[in-house]
């Protein structure tokens, strides 16, 4: 299986992708990411490609990210694919109030809820199980990584 994983972090927090990369092979996932940081998606064939044939689509943006507007391209771009996708988003960025669908807003002096609502979305409830799988599997998939990403970048703040 493939996962594409677009990011916007700063440069300190880079390690989370590593991180996060672990996470995901541990579920026998092959990572693949934008190779093109300069260029819009829409005129990006290999973006456009890698995350058409991915099986699990993870965004991750922090409020001092600078890549913002890359990522949630290509975010739209796999939700229009409808490629199963998660996307975690420190609530310090404004945009958010925009968003709808499998993303989670969290806080890196408070990520309690933001954990709570991961582990519910990862523990499917019967009603969950009866509707559509597309927004079940990426959190069966990836929910374990968002998990670990969230306290690493809040173990920084203490």
């Amino acid at each position: 299986m493939k996962a594409f994983v677009s990011y916007s972090v700063n440069d300190n927090n880079e390690f989370i992708l590593t991180l996060l990369s672990s996470k995901l092979r541990e579920k026998n996932f092959i990572i693949t990411t934008s190779q093109n940081f300069y260029s819009n998606i829409i005129n990006d064939y290999n973006t456009m490609s890698e995350i058409g044939t991915s099986h699990l689509f993870v965004g991750i943006i922090t409020g001092t990210g600078a890549d913002r507007k890359r990522v949630l391209d290509e975010w739209n771009y796999a939700v229009n694919r409808n490629v199963p996708n998660l996307l975690l988003i420190e609530d310090t960025v404004s945009e958010h109030q925009h968003f709808t669908g499998n993303f989670i807003m969290f806080n890196r002096k408070s990520p309690k809820s933001a954990i709570n609502e991961i582990n519910r979305r990862m523990t499917p409830s019967q009603d969950m199980i009866s509707k559509s799988n597309i927004d079940l599997v990426p959190w069966i998939l990836g929910g374990a990584a968002l998990l670990a990403i969230i306290a690493i970048l809040t173990s920084k703040e203490k």
